[in-house]
C-alpha cells in the first residue's frame, strides 16, 4: 500500500525553517508546494539584485523541488505571486512568460 502523502525535500532548494514546513507534498498524483523565495540554496540568503534576479532564483528553486517530486515547471497549473512593490508587476510579467510559454498557469 502506498502512502497517501509523501514529503518532498531537496538540498537544491532552500528550506528556511526546517521542521516547520515541508517544501512539497505529493498526494494522489498531485504535487503541492510551499511558498518559494528567491534565496540561494547554499547560503539561505536572498539573492542580491533586482526583483527579476530574485524571480529567476525562485524559478530555479521551484524547479528543483518539482524535479525532486517527479514533476516539472511544465506541470504547474496555478501560482500565487507575492510582490512587496506592485510596481514590479509590469517588469515581472515578460520574465514570467519565459517560463511557461503559450499555456501559462493561473496566477494570483
Amino acid at each position: 500500500m502506498t502512502p497517501n502523502r509523501v514529503g518532498v525535500f531537496t538540498d537544491r532548494a532552500p528550506t528556511l525553517r526546517p521542521g516547520v514546513y515541508t517544501p512539497a507534498i505529493v498526494a494522489n498524483g498531485l504535487v503541492f508546494t510551499s511558498g518559494v523565495l528567491g534565496a540561494d540554496p547554499v547560503t539561505k540568503q536572498m539573492v542580491k539584485g533586482t526583483v527579476i534576479d530574485r524571480f529567476h532564483q525562485i524559478m530555479r528553486n521551484l524547479g528543483a523541488v518539482l524535479t525532486e517530486a517527479g514533476s516539472s515547471l511544465n506541470d504547474v497549473v496555478g501560482v500565487d505571486v507575492f510582490l512587496t512593490n506592485i510596481a514590479d508587476a509590469d517588469d515581472l510579467t515578460p520574465v514570467y512568460m519565459e517560463y511557461w510559454g503559450d499555456l501559462m498557469p493561473t496566477r494570483t
